[in-house]
């Protein structure tokens, strides 16, 4: 029903200047790619196009109060998704590069310390700049410019040290104004149509449409575009030469052979003295497990023994007299024997090679044949001596040998081995200033779970499945290796002379190799199987160092990719190097401070609407002994990721235990809520070791709340749900930590055995202003209230967020305002305080 009323629509189009990204054409269309792009679509769509040229900021006003209906090139932030309509499928993907002068020494972004950048004003270039300057104290300034040829133009110059721009715009103006690309690359983004916010909806459906089905076919008119808006690259071939290598037992088994055949043609000299021995010798000759034969010069059998008869078919004693032409009839058998024959005869000259015969019957065999040429007295050439072992069994076994050596068993590509003996060439050519490659680390998300959900046999024709898409998405020169498991490696040779080149072919590639990997399902015994991939890429240059430091750059953009959800293409960046060594050192630094004074709970109380203590949080601080406070957000996550979390977890169920029994020695009978991470709360041995903990310290379970974030939720509600029955048989009851923030199903709410909703304090810093935060908060409370479930509230720092939250009956609050988290030792001080206070003692 809406086919008709999209192919009647007139858009009104806003179009700035953005080559070769979007442009209006002499004539009034849409060019440049994303020009063709809509254009192609609105001829399939019927639409009729209408431009309107504008600046930048102007084009956003414009759309903004809805006096255009559509404006290309818009990159995707979180603020614009929620004023304008988008399309789901990404139009273009970019990112953005920093441009100099020659000879400027700019290789990361703190090298702009004290410089000048020329960035378009109001672009997310603009906010990210400005972001990360402040937020690492680089001294820098950003000149904003309506376009981004004045920029370039402010840096040829002299006006500005450099500037930014996305790299489709940024080769193009860069050539023109003799200034070159830079290594620092950053913010990669996606570039989509935008209309007015609820604006004909058919035709953001129909872009989406077209773009699918587009992307999902290299050979689609999409791939054509931006094709025909690439640069030219030099290519360079790198030719590859083999060479078969004998072994020295076989060579000294061959000559042996070869002499004792020259002392029988010496004997046979003297045959009167030797006659006695002669069959002795020629039983010899039977019995070697070689085919000896000798041909006069007419190439005709003077002697073979039983082996070579029984090759060529022949019965004892008929091959005397006959040629090769008699008993075989394979062309190039023939062709092959005669060559080598002729060899002797011409050169008088011992020679060795390597023939394939087909005989008579049966399959060709290879044999590795030593042919001699045999004197009379006189020395002139009177026979051909030749020793031939078959080594085809040999061949067979080394050529296995070698494919298990250098290939993946199961998928048929080249293993992790062969991978870095060709990442180690490419390097080396790039340092001879040959072009520049890339690689490709692939990691495949979640497929763990498959795994472990349908068996690893369809884990293994998943990886097949993938293997066979990465040969069809690249060319015939690049590598594809399985480097482990789930990991996959591309190589990429020939991207272009230089990095903007280069990296926009690489970036190109990478997103071909996604969406040939996640755009489709598997089949797999009839049933489909989704698989997504985080992809690191990196340069190959001049200046690349080792293959291990290759191989870690692309696998610090990996992880990268992999913490921001995954199923992306992402680049390395130098800046990730300060986070390696920021998490190897919290890992040892971690491992030694549990069970020390260092790392300790402190406790932050929870008071009810009459100001009494109903209940605390036990939160862990880090006091590093050199480098002070350590944020949780910092050590948790690490902690969960290197299985350290258990140690932790088992440390702070022995503290609050203890903490409890102190509490209870005061009088103090409100509980305590200890934080459990998914992976300790899943341990197969957790419930026994809570059920021995709360057994050898005598504390009552129903002291204790386990808080669990909704996150855990996802992973198996079955095996959760399970777990948590567990648990409350001994008491622990149960809190969901950062309501409203996270899973969306509420379903569980009913059914799990909980006793807890902790509202996040994002929500609760926003009352009682914000009428979002307000009736998420107010839904909360009222659901529950149904369920019969308790609520604190988290992070109040204000009197009117107090007031708001005991009017709408919330039963504690949690927060600076009423008790920043303290020491046990320090609470157990106001603890005592208190008490003497009620009993008349002095305070």
């Amino acid at each position: 029903m809406h086919v008709p009323a999209a192919r009647a629509l007139t858009l009104e189009v806003g179009i700035y200047d953005q080559k070769p990204d979007v442009y209006i054409a002499r004539d009034g269309r849409p060019a440049g790619i994303l020009g063709e792009l809509l254009n192609e679509i609105a001829r399939q769509e019927g639409w009729k196009i209408r431009t309107q040229a504008c600046a930048w900021e102007e084009c956003m006003r414009l759309l903004a109060e809805g006096r255009i209906d559509l404006l290309p090139d818009v990159y995707y932030t979180l603020e614009r998704a929620e004023t304008f309509g988008l399309h789901h499928v990404p139009a273009l993907h970019s990112w953005s590069q920093v441009y100099a002068r020659p000879g400027q020494a700019l290789r990361s972004i703190q090298d702009l310390g004290g410089r000048s950048i020329a960035v378009l004003a109001g672009s997310t270039q603009q906010d990210y700049l400005k972001t990360t300057f402040s937020g690492l104290d680089i001294d820098a300034r950003a000149d904003a410019v309506q376009n981004l040829e004045s920029g370039f133009q402010r840096v040829q110059s002299g006006l500005s040290d450099a500037v930014a721009a996305d790299f489709y715009i940024g080769g193009m103006l860069a050539h023109t104004y003799q200034l070159v690309a830079t290594p620092i690359v950053f913010q990669p983004t996606q570039a989509y149509y935008a209309m007015p916010k609820g604006r004909h909806p058919e035709v953001l459906a129909a872009i989406d449409r077209h773009l699918s089905a587009w992307q999902a076919d290299p050979e689609s008119f999409y791939y054509r575009t931006l094709d025909g808006w690439r640069l030219p690259q030099s290519l360079s071939l790198l030719g590859r030469h083999g060479v078969w290598i004998i072994t020295g037992l076989s060579a000294l088994l061959a000559l042996t052979l070869a002499i004792t055949l020259l002392l029988r043609i010496q004997m046979s000299r003297q045959r009167q003295r030797l006659r006695r021995t002669e069959r002795r010798l020629d039983a010899i000759l039977d019995a070697i497990d070689a085919s000896v034969s000798i041909k006069d010069l007419d190439f005709r059998y003077t002697f073979a023994n039983r082996k070579h008869e029984e090759f060529l078919g022949v019965a004892e004693g008929r091959l005397i007299g006959l040629r090769d032409d008699d008993t075989l009839k394979d062309a190039d058998s023939l062709a092959s024997i005669h060559r080598n024959d002729q060899a002797v005869v011409d050169t008088r000259e011992r020679s060795v090679s390597q023939m394939t015969i087909r005989p008579p019957h049966g399959e060709p065999r290879t044999f590795l044949a030593i042919k001699a040429p045999m004197r009379g007295p006189d020395g002139a050439l009177e026979a051909i001596c030749t020793v031939s072992t078959d080594i085809t069994e040999r061949l067979r076994a080394e050529e296995t040998a070698h494919h298990l050596a250098v290939y993946d068993t199961l998928t048929g590509l080249p293993n992790r081995r062969t991978a870095l003996a060709h990442l180690a060439q490419m390097i080396e050519s790039a340092r001879q200033g040959r072009s520049i490659g890339a690689l490709l680390l692939i990691d495949l998300d979640g497929f763990k779970r498959i795994n472990d959900m349908q068996g690893h046999a369809t884990g293994d024709e998943v990886l097949c499945g993938i293997a066979d898409r990465l040969r069809t998405s690249v060319r015939d020169r690049d590598l594809v290796s399985r480097v482990s498991a789930d990991e996959f490696v591309v190589l990429l040779d020939g991207l272009g002379g230089n990095v903007n080149d280069a990296a926009r072919n690489a970036m190109h590639v990478g997103e071909k190799v996604r969406l040939a990997i996640c755009n489709s399902a598997f089949s797999i015994q009839s049933r489909p199987a989704y698989v997504t991939a985080s992809i690191g890429l990196t340069l190959i240059q001049a200046d690349s160092q080792t293959t291990d430091t290759v191989m870690r750059e692309a696998d610090m953009a990996t992880h990268r990719a992999k913490q921001h959800g995954g199923n992306q293409v992402t680049f390395y960046e130098e800046g990730l190097q300060s986070e390696v060594e920021q998490r190897l050192w919290l890992e040892q630094d971690l491992l030694q401070a549990i069970g020390t004074p260092v790392l300790t709970l402190h406790v932050q109380p929870q008071f009810g609407h009459d100001g009494r203590v109903t209940g605390g949080e036990l939160l862990a601080r880090w006091t590093h002994p050199t480098r002070g406070p350590v944020s949780p957000a910092l050590f948790i996550p690490i902690a969960e990721e290197t299985g350290l979390i258990s140690l932790l977890g088992a440390w702070s169920l022995q503290f609050a235990c203890d903490a409890l029994l102190a509490l209870r020695e005061l009088g103090e009978t409100y509980p305590l809520s200890l934080n459990v991470s998914p992976r300790q709360l899943m341990e197969a041995q957790f419930t026994e070791y809570v059920r021995d903990t709360l057994e050898s310290k005598g504390v009552p379970g129903n002291r204790l709340i386990f808080e669990i974030t909704e996150g855990v939720l996802i992973q198996d509600m079955q095996a959760v749900a399970r777990r948590m029955q567990a648990l409350s048989l001994l008491g622990i009851r149960f809190s969901i930590d950062d309501f409203g923030t996270g899973y969306s199903n509420l379903a569980y709410l009913k059914r799990l055995p909980l006793y807890e909703l902790k509202i996040d304090k994002s929500l609760v810093q926003d009352i009682p202003n914000d009428s979002d935060s307000i009736a998420i908060v107010q839904l909360i409370l009222a659901m529950a209230d149904q369920l019969n479930l308790r609520v604190v509230a988290e992070g109040v720092e204000t009197e009117a967020q107090s007031r708001f939250l005991f009017e709408h009956d919330c039963h504690a609050l949690q927060g600076y305002l009423l008790a920043r988290p303290m020491p046990l030792e320090a609470w157990l001080d106001v603890v005592r305080t208190r008490r003497r206070h009620e009993a008349g003692g002095p305070a």
